[in-house]
């Protein structure tokens, strides 16, 4: 199991009630785009996203005045792995 895996699996188990409506592949998208290592994401961070994405309403992630560069990192990264953001 990768760091990534780890990652996801922590997020779905205290996130989810049912299906999960983020896959792996976002999370490791948001990872990157925030630049924020596997290894370093804690309850802080989790804080700092939207519910709106978790739960799958919004697509991005951050709603901080300042995170237009994060949330745009974010949709490339998407794109780039062939997810819809």
């Amino acid at each position: 199991m990768t760091a990534h895996d780890r990652v996801y699996f922590r997020f779905a188990r205290e996130h989810y009630v049912g299906r999960p409506l983020r896959d792996p592949e976002h999370v490791e998208a948001l990872l990157e785009a925030a630049e924020v290592p596997p290894g370093k994401v804690d309850e802080s961070f989790w804080r700092q996203v939207t519910p709106d994405w978790v739960w799958g309403i919004s697509s991005a992630p951050f709603d901080k005045k300042d995170c237009g560069r994060v949330n745009a990192a974010y949709r490339r990264h998407c794109a780039r792995r062939g997810v819809k953001p």
